[in-house]
């Protein structure tokens, strides 16, 4: 008996059809999905574009803030010069007006005399007779003393007070002479004179009593600052000859019409029109400060003055 052949299939039909459908389903949501996809890739394509550039603003943002910050500095230094040679130039200006003032006043006054010859002291009370103190040496017999009374002095008040007297001492019958004594408050120039009339004395013993009551009156009344342009303006109005100006040198540009010492010298030179001499003696720490000599060795030299120091 011949036997049946049998036949395996791996797929039917149905199996087949079954996956083309499927495959044919995938087809097809693909090609629906495909423009989302490719939205989707150029998005993040666009993000990261997006991205970059944004660092790059930022960078270029950071380095316009760090330009913008040098140039508001550039720009505040150049302010800043400017304003320093506007500073100058006012100086350098009000410097040329005084020396063109000087120079005018020195054409206008005649030419000085000779010098005298020198003069041997004589007798008592006669014009001859020479005030020696400490080494200022003067002819004059009209004497005022100016003395600075500011804060920075009080601590040297004793010794001002002793130097004013041993001035005194050395003048003579036949001389006159007066106190001024100057300082700059909050509320403007202050001064204490001596005769209070503003007027000069004659020197006896009664007058110099009266004169070292006055000094001794004076006593923890240092304070303030110091006018010394005021305190010539006033000075200059006494019919003293010669002013010893009794200081320690350090006259504050604020209350001095803003000027530094040398053209501080020059204002006090030029509106001396008499002429007076003027004779400047340091008292205190002078040693600590090269200008303080400075000044009054200048002032002293430009009136036709001696300059002496004198420490504690």
């Amino acid at each position: 008996m011949k036997s049946r052949r049998r036949n395996f299939e791996v797929y039917s039909l149905s199996a087949i059809d079954l996956f083309a459908s499927a495959m044919g389903a995938f087809i097809i949501i693909t090609i629906i999905l495909m423009p989302d996809y490719q939205k989707e890739v150029r998005s993040q394509g666009d993000l990261e574009y997006l991205e970059e550039l944004a660092g790059k603003t930022q960078a270029m943002l950071d380095k316009t803030e760090e330009g913008s910050k040098n140039i508001l500095e550039a720009l505040l230094a150049a302010q800043t010069r400017q304003q320093q040679l506007q500073a100058t130039e006012k100086i350098v200006s009000s410097e040329l007006e005084t020396l063109e003032a000087e120079q005018q006043a020195r054409n206008d006054q005649p030419p000085p005399p000779p010098p005298s010859p020198v003069i041997t002291p004589e007798k008592e009370g006669s014009n001859q007779v020479t005030f020696r103190f400490l080494g200022l040496k003067t002819d004059k017999k009209r004497i005022l003393f100016l003395v600075d009374m500011n804060k920075f002095l009080a601590g040297h008040e004793s010794l001002v007070r002793r130097t004013v007297a041993r001035g005194m001492e050395s003048l003579q019958s036949g001389y006159e002479f007066a106190i001024l004594g100057f300082q700059q408050q909050d509320a403007g120039p202050r001064y204490y004179r001596w005769p209070a009339d503003g007027s000069l004395a004659k020197m006896t013993d009664q007058t110099r009593d009266e004169a070292k009551k006055f000094l001794d009156s004076l006593s923890r009344k240092f304070e303030g600052s110091s006018s010394l342009i005021s305190a010539f303006d006033v000075a200059y109005q006494s019919p003293a000859e010669a002013i010893i100006l009794i200081s320690d040198g350090l006259p504050n540009p604020a209350f001095n019409n803003n000027l530094g010492p040398s053209s501080l010298v020059r204002n006090i030179t030029v509106a001396n029109a008499k002429p007076v001499e003027i004779h400047a003696v340091t008292v205190g720490d002078y040693f600590k400060y090269r200008g303080t000599v400075e000044f009054m060795e200048s002032l002293a030299r430009a009136n036709d003055g001696s300059f002496l120091a004198l420490a504690q």
